[in-house]
C-alpha cells in the first residue's frame, strides 16, 4: 500500500510541469490539481470521455464541484474526491482550472 501510494506521488510529481504555472503560482493548488490529472487529464485536457476542465467558466467548475460533493450530481467516483476539499479549495480548483487554455 505504501509503495503504491509512493508510485502515485512520484507520478504526479513527474506531471507537475504540465499543469500550467501561468493558471496559479500557488504550489498548494497546482498540488491539489494534480489529482484531477488521471481522469481529466494532463493540463485539465481529457484524453477520454471525461470531460476537459481547461478553459471552462470558474463559476460553472464550481457549482459542478459542489453539487458533487453534496450529492446533487450523478457520479462515480467525485463526490468521494469533492468530499476531500474545503469549499475554498474548490474555488481555488474552478479558478485554477478556467484560467488553463
Amino acid at each position: 500500500m505504501i509503495r503504491r501510494s509512493f508510485l502515485a506521488i512520484a507520478v504526479l510529481a513527474g506531471l507537475g510541469p504540465c499543469l500550467s504555472a501561468q493558471a496559479s503560482d500557488n504550489p498548494r493548488v497546482r498540488l491539489l490539481a494534480s489529482t484531477c490529472v488521471t481522469c481529466h487529464g494532463p493540463g485539465g485536457q481529457s484524453l477520454g470521455a471525461v470531460p476537459s476542465l481547461a478553459g471552462q467558466e470558474k463559476a460553472y467548475l464550481q457549482e459542478a464541484m459542489l453539487e458533487q460533493r453534496a450529492g446533487k450530481r450523478e457520479t462515480t467516483v467525485m463526490r468521494k474526491y469533492m468530499n476531500g476539499f474545503t469549499p475554498e479549495e474548490i474555488g481555488q480548483l474552478a479558478e485554477y482550472f478556467s484560467k488553463l487554455k
